[in-house]
């Protein structure tokens, strides 16, 4: 939950492969919002760079069944988890839902045993709090009209943190992000910034409650 040096530290998980789109500027003013106290850390991790392999396999059904370990590569990725006192995930939505990338990620990364463990009534996960930050190209009327904002929220807040037993999850969105528009883009970025700071007193709050 922390850094080397004992700070609280927050994962911040992009799936982007343009770093110089409004998803990555948005990412950015995250990772200064959470870093503003000067006591919170962020570890920004950009799946398109990590190589990381989305596609779930035969070593990852085999893990789900409970017949073998994790792979190297997935068991890399809950490592960096593992120093989290906070999880967020930011992605661009993609036909009413994450990317491919990030979605697989959460397939593979999010293993039976680990994220959830459906043989004990405690149900206990590994994450404690995990986060999702929608970058969304239309206005949060077409969301609210077409019902979008409430699929979305039940398919990752509930479907995804509350299945595993994660305590602490949420979803934001920032709409309207295809605009030419400055001052609409400035206010983005403030937004985003927020969500870092909320992050940030999240982590602190969650580590403080862990020494108690």
């Amino acid at each position: 939950m922390t850094n080397e040096d004992g700070r609280p530290n927050v994962v911040l998980v992009v799936a982007h492969p343009d770093h110089d789109s409004t998803t990555w500027a948005i990412a950015r003013a995250v990772e200064q919002g959470i870093q503003a106290d000067g006591n919170t850390t962020a570890t920004t991790h950009d799946l398109t760079t990590s190589g990381f392999d989305p596609v779930f396999g035969e070593q990852d059904l085999a893990v789900h069944r409970l017949r073998n370990g994790v792979p190297a590569d997935v068991r890399r990725e809950q490592e960096l988890l593992d120093s989290a006192a906070e999880i967020a995930v930011l992605f661009p939505v993609y036909w009413w839902s994450m990317p491919a990338l990030a979605k697989g990620w959460i397939d593979r990364v999010f293993a039976r045993g680990w994220a959830y463990d459906t043989s004990s009534e405690s149900g206990r996960s590994a994450v404690k709090a995990l986060h999702f930050i929608a970058v969304a190209g239309l206005d949060e009327g077409t969301y609210d009209r077409r019902r979008y904002k409430e699929a979305m929220t039940t398919q990752m807040v509930h479907g995804i943190a509350g299945y595993c037993g994660i305590a602490e999850s949420s979803i934001a969105f920032l709409y309207g992000t295809e605009t030419d528009d400055s001052q609409a883009h400035k206010q983005l970025i403030d937004q985003a910034y927020r969500i870092g700071a909320d992050l940030a007193q999240r982590a602190q709050s969650a580590v403080d409650q862990e020494a108690a």
